[in-house]
């Protein structure tokens, strides 16, 4: 498996946290947890397509080019062939200049691009059309964005606010937050349902369960003190926010993690929200 991130132009830096790239021709079977992190992903497919893993025992063929919408729950997933992968990641509530919608509709959703928008789906893969490599598309693809990003006239509503969650791992106050914004807390929660895809407390409560795993290699102490550190009343809190994020407990994802899904967690990430908006 190859695994790459790349980071965006400086005139995208406010709306996509990085592109991602991922290869492999000779995949293993088994399917890989994928986590809630906060974004929203747009993925183009150039292999095969892969197969999400339902609780129910189901086996559901994904498209081929296609939204994810904000994660509530882990996902399953596993390849069916050759993996070619080119992906952008979005900043929470970085999606407004590409796509006007509704994004607590697409909450836990995977969604064809084309029912989204056939427009955007047709220009994305006609700047992709004879580029040979993955990298080269990226390029494309940028260009695109970068266009899009200059005709919209919408302004960052939300970003300013959502860098704050972000840089300090959830840990914030969302009367706070809704103080900044001179909004009520029932406003505030409607815009950020429809920007980001779920409420000021879920993102915050999603980017704190997300610190662990970077603390879980700063700390050796144990996971009570991996709790206080990330900003969890005790270990039992703790534990609660990977049953419903994860479906196992602590233990069990960090004893069964895969190279894949340690990479899509906020661990090692090239870049963060803390280079974008001040």
């Amino acid at each position: 498996m190859r695994y790459a991130e790349i980071q965006p132009h400086p005139l995208l830096a406010d709306f996509v946290e990085c592109f991602w790239t991922l290869e492999d021709e000779t995949p293993a079977v088994q399917p890989e947890r994928l986590l809630p992190d906060g974004c929203v992903e747009l993925i183009l497919n150039f292999g095969e397509c892969f197969q999400e893993h339902k609780d129910d025992g189901r086996k559901e063929r994904q498209p081929r080019h296609l939204l994810v919408g904000q994660m509530t729950q882990p996902v399953l997933i596993a390849p069916t062939g050759s993996v070619r992968l080119l992906a952008i990641r979005f900043h929470p509530g970085g999606t407004f200049p590409f796509f006007h919608l509704p994004m607590h509709e697409l909450t836990n959703q995977v969604t064809e691009l084309a029912v989204l928008s056939g427009e955007f789906q047709r220009e994305l893969i006609r700047c992709c059309e004879g580029k040979p490599s993955l990298m080269l598309r990226i390029a494309a693809v940028e260009k695109l964005l970068i266009e899009r990003v200059r005709r919209c006239r919408d302004e960052a509503r939300l970003l300013g606010l959502v860098t704050k969650v972000v840089r300090r791992g959830g840990q914030v106050s969302v009367d706070q937050l809704a103080r900044d914004a001179g909004l009520s807390n029932r406003q505030l929660e409607r815009r950020f349902l429809f920007e980001v895809g779920v409420g000021p407390k879920l993102l915050c409560r999603i980017l704190r369960f997300q610190q662990v795993f970077r603390a879980v290699d700063r700390n050796d102490e144990g996971w009570a003190a991996i709790a206080a550190d990330c900003g969890y009343y005790d270990q039992a809190h703790l534990i609660r926010d990977f049953r419903e994020f994860a479906r196992q407990t602590p233990a069990m994802l960090f004893e069964n993690s895969s190279a894949l899904t340690e990479s899509f967690t906020r661990k090692n990430r090239v870049s963060h929200f803390s280079n974008t908006l001040a």
